[in-house]
């Protein structure tokens, strides 16, 4: 099965100089844990996670409202295109263990989102054959496997 296919296609995003806050009430409104953080042209330059605006606020002890989205989201980005295989999908989330993944279109513009969810969901659906799921518990089981941390300073 095709990214397209297993993505969800309704995705809000931000800008890197929106107010975390502006992150945070994309969250809420529309119940996930990341945004995509576009460019002008929407093409993906970062995602912000629930967890990084609540580290941000946390360690800087400053509202939301005061703080540029750009200061706490994360710039690598891994991504997968909107024609890449299931196997393509599961792969990268496994090797940068990561639970969602934006999606492009041909244009690198962003055209959608992939989560473990959606993974999961199709698994469990019509055609949830028996190789699915293995793919599905070998990524979940990649992704939750403990990165060594940084001692703190």
């Amino acid at each position: 099965m095709k990214a397209r296919n297993l993505m969800t296609k309704d995705v809000a995003s931000c800008g890197p100089d929106d107010p975390m806050a502006t992150a945070a009430r994309i969250m809420w409104e529309r119940d996930c844990g990341i945004v995509p953080v576009v460019d002008g042209d929407g093409r993906p330059v970062g995602v912000v996670t629930d967890r990084d605006l609540c580290m941000a606020a946390l360690t800087r002890n400053e509202p939301l409202s005061r703080m540029a989205v750009r200061d706490a989201m994360a710039r690598d980005l891994v991504t997968c295109r909107e024609d890449d295989d299931e196997e393509r999908v599961h792969g990268a989330m496994r090797k940068r263990q990561v639970r969602r993944l934006p999606v492009l279109g041909d244009d690198g513009r962003l055209v959608g989102m992939i989560s473990l969810n959606d993974l999961i969901l199709a698994a469990a659906g019509k055609g949830g054959a028996e190789r699915r799921q293995h793919e599905l518990a070998r990524t979940a089981a990649e992704i939750s496997r403990h990165r060594e941390v940084a001692a703190a300073v």
